[in-house]
């Protein structure tokens, strides 16, 4: 198991908590997660979902399906 902050996810979507299934995530939910003080730093556990989607599901406060975002390579 991995721990991420949000900066390093790529989100697709929010699963509902009574797992009837998920829906997108809102751009404003997006943009606390990645700017506001309490919620930029907040770990994310995160463990494989689909090797073959290379999706992941990212358990913190809600759950979401995400991917991990690759790092730039350096030349």
């Amino acid at each position: 198991m991995m721990k991420l902050k949000a900066k390093d996810l790529e989100f697709i979507s929010i699963i509902n908590r009574d797992g009837s299934g998920t829906k997108p995530v809102k751009k404003s939910y997006l943009k606390a997660m990645l700017e506001n003080k309490f919620m930029k730093d907040e770990l994310f556990k995160v463990r494989r979902l689909s090797l073959t989607e290379d999706t992941f599901i990212a358990m913190g406060f809600n759950s979401f399906v995400v991917k991990i975002k690759k790092q730039n390579t350096i030349k």
